[in-house]
């Protein structure tokens, strides 16, 4: 006797797919996930590789600096002196002095350049307390009187200016700052004038006074040298006003600097 077929309800045949398909959708889920997975990893580690290929930026730099300037017109030769008074250390393949002469442009790497240094590694860093030495005379310029001159300290690898001079004209002379206290002057009363010039020479520099005008009668003193710093030379005066000040008294002052003379005037009443 033949077996009978089996017959599937048709409600369980129904339930025998869906459960095919719900085991096929779950596996396609984890699949799917994994994909997700492989291609966020790869897509990081592509982006990762990307950015390292960039150079880290170089960190700022910072320097204080003390320069001196001084200029012998006999032999054209131009000096300058830079102390770093404190700051980074720096290396010196990556520093350079950079002087302007009359518009043209000098640069000199620091490694090229005499140093006194009180360490051992000054051949290779700069460090606060050394002293940069230039003159003129080793780029092979002669430099002429009233010739412009600035200069700067440049490093390379984050291309930032570290210092900068002031603009000077080699046979400059100027008064800075010129003026009295207290103002207006009061009769009886002591006071002061005070004189600050810039000047390549601060130690060969003078400053006469001539207060005839608030005396009365020929007057005429040197002023005192109060400090010298670089380039720039203070020099004052104290005095006792008289009994009676006059309407617009006035002080003259004559500068006398390496065979240059500039005169001032100053209103005291």
């Amino acid at each position: 006797m033949k077996n009978a077929p089996i017959k599937i309800h048709k409600a369980e045949k129904y339930s025998f797919l869906l459960k095919k398909i719900r085991r096929e959708e779950a596996v396609s889920e984890v699949i799917g996930t994994i994909l997700i997975l492989a291609i966020t990893v790869v897509l990081f580690a592509a982006i990762f590789f990307y950015v390292q290929q960039f150079p880290l930026a170089n960190p700022s730099q910072q320097v204080t600096v003390y320069p001196e300037i001084s200029y012998n017109p006999a032999s054209g030769i131009l000096y300058e002196n830079i102390t770093l008074k404190a700051g980074s250390i720096l290396p010196r393949s990556d520093t350079y002095l950079i002087v302007v002469i009359n518009n043209r442009e000098f640069s000199t790497s620091t490694t090229n350049l005499k140093v006194q240094s009180p360490y051992s590694n000054s051949s290779i860093y700069l460090e606060p307390g050394d002293v940069l030495m230039w003159n003129s005379s080793s780029i092979g310029v002669g430099i002429p009187e009233n010739s412009s001159f600035s200069s700067f300290l440049f490093y390379k690898p984050s291309s930032q200016v570290l210092w900068q001079s002031k603009y000077f004209i080699t046979s400059e002379l100027s008064v800075s700052s010129f003026y009295s206290t207290p103002y207006p002057l009061k009769p009886d009363a002591s006071f002061e004038i005070v004189l600050e010039v810039e000047t390549f020479d601060p130690n060969g520099t003078y400053a006469h006074l001539n207060l005839t005008s608030l005396y009365g009668s020929n007057f005429n003193v040197s002023m005192s040298l109060y400090s010298s710093s670089g380039n720039s030379a203070t020099f004052y005066f104290y005095g006792t006003s008289p009994s009676v000040v006059p309407d617009n008294s006035t002080a003259y002052v004559t500068v006398d600097s390496e065979g240059m003379t500039i005169t001032s005037e100053l209103i005291l009443a």
